[in-house]
């Protein structure tokens, strides 16, 4: 794999040196490092390549920041049928394959094709508008439908393949991946769950109850949610990031993707001792 899509979160890097030093190590290895014309400006290093082109045409991807980035980046490399590894430049570097004190290595390994693919699950999310019309998109992590307004509790009505599961009061609603166990719906109380085990994990935001619990279901089923507030500030997100305003009467129905994303590792990627080192502590 010589022809490597780098990409860099400047926020952790605002004067480029780190990616600098990476894009070294990948030229003296012998690779064509594809960048961002942004990156290309600041660092005078790599091949300035659009987005649709640097995905398209590299054969790996390498992200420079940290989770955020990569979770950003995924969507893009699913869409290309492209692996992708990150280099932690942030905080936790969960999903991250390797900090940046070990970037060297990880090219090296690489470079040699001394690494395996770890394939998640991702999730597929189409909202049908009781307007008319519909959108469709994948996620990573989690779909999110939560307000946006801290003073009002939002009403949701939930069906799985039909049958109704459940009514919800509260902030909001996250339908996790199993990778997504350990993000937005740990901190909202869901459970941890193995990425190795498909599923998908309903976990209500501060539910105004006494008895609504994380609901964990099968990977061929199909979640339905069904919007009853009549607020007009619902929000849906996808990985944290925001996708669309729901109005009442809208269904968002989220189910497994046909896609897998394709994480590179080039060392021991046991999810519970990187759940130790990287969250118990």
């Amino acid at each position: 794999m010589r022809r490597i899509g780098f990409i860099t979160n400047l926020s952790k890097d605002i004067d480029g040196s780190k990616t600098s030093s990476i894009l070294q190590i990948a030229n003296n290895l012998g690779m064509e490092a594809l960048v961002s014309f942004d990156v290309h400006r600041l660092t005078g290093m790599g091949k300035p390549a659009r987005d649709e082109d640097l995905f398209g045409t590299s054969d790996v991807i390498i992200t420079l920041g940290g989770d955020g980035t990569l979770l950003h980046a995924a969507g893009f490399a699913v869409l290309a049928d492209k692996p992708i590894m990150g280099i932690n430049m942030g905080n936790l570097g969960f999903l991250t394959d390797t900090d940046f004190s070990q970037a060297k290595y990880a090219l090296n390994a690489i470079c040699r094709g001394q690494f395996h693919i770890d394939k998640r699950m991702m999730l597929k999310c189409e909202i049908i508008q009781d307007r008319g019309g519909s959108q469709q998109f994948v996620a990573f992590n989690d779909i999110g439908i939560m307000r946006s307004l801290v003073s009002r509790i939002i009403h949701l009505k939930v069906k799985v393949n039909q049958q109704e599961l459940s009514s919800y009061s509260g902030d909001g609603l996250l339908v996790s991946s199993p990778t997504g166990s350990t993000a937005y719906s740990l901190s909202a109380g869901g459970p941890i769950v193995n990425p190795n085990v498909e599923c998908l994990i309903l976990t209500p935001i501060c539910p105004h109850s006494l008895n609504s619990r994380s609901v964990i279901t099968s990977v061929n089923d199909i979640i339905r949610i069904e919007v009853k507030s009549q607020d007009p500030d619902i929000t849906l997100t996808a990985d944290g990031q925001s996708q669309a305003v729901l109005k009442a009467g809208d269904e968002v129905l989220i189910s497994k993707a046909a896609v897998y994303a394709k994480l590179i590792r080039t060392k021991d990627s046991n999810f519970f001792r990187i759940f130790h080192e990287k969250i118990v502590l």
